[in-house]
């Protein structure tokens, strides 16, 4: 027992040296990540805004308004919403420009924008699509006639 303990403590205690304790934002971050890897997107999108009026100057900020627009976008998402997402990354890229992620928001934009477009259009075809429907069983009705 006396062993276990030891070993626990000379781990701790490592960690601590090695600077892997980590708390406050930095820790909430963290579980940002396993909420999401739980797939508990609103847990998750809560804790970043947390973070973001917490502590509002820090880079995990800016890493926290980046990972609500992953949030929005993510696939597994039930109430995902790329409009959303594309104003999250939006106003990443304006409260910070010089961001390291800059780029790779520019590029979730643009992707968001298009599958949004995509949709619209897929949208359209299905109205046409019912339209000529109504309009082919109206002929074959005036056929039978």
């Amino acid at each position: 027992m006396k062993k276990i303990i030891v070993l626990i403590a000379i781990i701790f205690l490592s960690c601590c040296a090695a600077g892997h304790v980590v708390t406050g934002p930095e820790q909430q971050f963290q579980d940002v990540a396993v909420s999401v890897k739980e797939k508990r997107f609103k847990e998750a999108a809560a804790a970043c805004n947390k973070i973001m009026v917490e502590s509002p100057d820090s880079a995990l900020a800016a890493d926290a308004l980046f990972e609500v627009a992953l949030i929005n976008a993510h696939h597994d998402n039930p109430q995902r919403d790329y409009a959303q997402a594309t104003r999250t990354f939006a106003e990443f890229l304006k409260r910070y420009p010089d961001n390291r992620r800059v780029d790779e928001a520019r590029t979730w934009i643009s992707v968001l924008r298009t599958v949004q477009e995509l949709k619209k259009q897929n949208e359209r075809l299905n109205e046409k699509i019912e339209e000529l429907k109504q309009l082919d069983i109206r002929h074959e009705e005036k056929r039978r006639k």
